[in-house]
């Protein structure tokens, strides 16, 4: 097996192979390598991008132009988006797809995983199909022109601190809302995926242990792994709410608007699918070694009603070992 687990091995190269979901895209491949391989410096080269266009305005003349009514400063749909949004997208990519192979390597290692050789060559050919289906690919790219003309279309209709044709920096940010959308699009396909991998590995053999060390049967290693997410569910939770609040105070939308709805959905899919989705992959196997284990328990009771027959419902026709016996049966159950 150690020959088809190379992938999900922890060398210094694991963390950039198939299992790291960071592939099937060329654009996407690059952002999601970079910042697993150097997170500090993606999230600081994402943070200068993210400001050049307030650089660009600074050199311009334009940031401090009294004709444009909305300034850098209270541009709150800007730095939460550019300065919050994309950064913590950095952050996933790095902590949760830098570590998804040892995660699987670490399950294989507690015994949870008992996938043969031939089930890990279709995992591993599954994996490759779906990270370069061509809906996979073309939907991120999608997702980010349409948010790149929507916003270039919102803002020339709502003057801004960027918002003039003679100025360079009004055409940054639909590129800023390109990347922006078309990485969130990349990264919840790819969570997605993990869902669909770990749901096929847990269909094949697995040994969910209930007295595990890590308390969770064994599934410790990927416990850790969706923890990764909470922070960054938290953040998203604040660029959401704070969008809506740009988009009403500052741009003058209706509560309802379509830009309000796909915020809230965007969120919503999100956090559904990057925090649950991969846990709800095992549930079935989880609930199995629940079931497996309290009839194993039912049939030791039975087995102690057939010893002492009638005499079992009471605790005087019971030897201390059996009292012990049943004590010990009550708290496994």
């Amino acid at each position: 097996m150690s020959v088809i687990l190379t992938e999900v091995q922890i060398p210094k190269d694991a963390k950039f192979g198939l299992f790291s979901l960071v592939h099937g895209d060329r654009l996407g491949s690059i952002i999601g390598r970079f910042a697993i391989d150097s997170q500090f410096s993606a999230v600081s080269i994402a943070a200068m991008l993210s400001f050049s266009a307030a650089l660009v305005a600074v050199f311009e003349g334009s940031l401090l132009n009294r004709d444009l009514n909305l300034d850098l400063a209270h541009d709150i749909g800007w730095w939460n988006q550019f300065l919050l949004a994309f950064h913590t997208l950095i952050y996933i990519a790095g902590s949760y797809f830098g570590a998804f192979p040892r995660t699987l390597r670490q399950l294989v290692d507690s015994g949870v995983l008992l996938a043969s050789d031939e089930d890990w060559k279709k995992v591993r050919r599954f994996t490759k199909a779906k990270l370069t289906n061509t809906s996979f690919v073309l939907l991120p790219y999608v997702a980010g022109v349409t948010a790149a003309a929507l916003t270039s279309n919102v803002l020339q209709a709502n003057g801004s601190w960027y918002a003039s044709d003679q100025y360079l920096a009004c055409y940054l940010i639909p590129v800023h809302a390109f990347f922006l959308y078309f990485f969130m699009t990349f990264l919840s396909l790819r969570l997605y995926s993990a869902f669909l991998i770990l749901k096929m590995l847990f269909g094949f053999s697995v040994n969910i242990q209930p007295f595990h060390p890590d308390s969770c049967g064994g599934l410790g290693s990927l416990m850790e792994q969706s923890a990764k997410l909470y922070w960054a569910m938290i953040v998203f939770g604040v660029v959401a709410a704070l969008g809506i609040f740009s988009n009403v105070l500052v741009y003058g939308q209706e509560l309802l608007s379509l830009y309000n709805f796909l915020l809230v959905l965007s969120y919503i899919l999100l956090t559904g699918i990057a925090f649950f989705l991969p846990l709800y992959a095992l549930t079935d196997s989880m609930r199995d070694a629940k079931r497996k284990i309290l009839l194993s328990i039912k049939e030791r009771y039975r087995a102690l009603n057939r010893r002492q027959g009638s005499g079992a419902n009471s605790l005087d026709a019971l030897s201390d070992d059996q009292i012990a016996d049943l004590r010990a049966l009550k708290a496994l159950q």
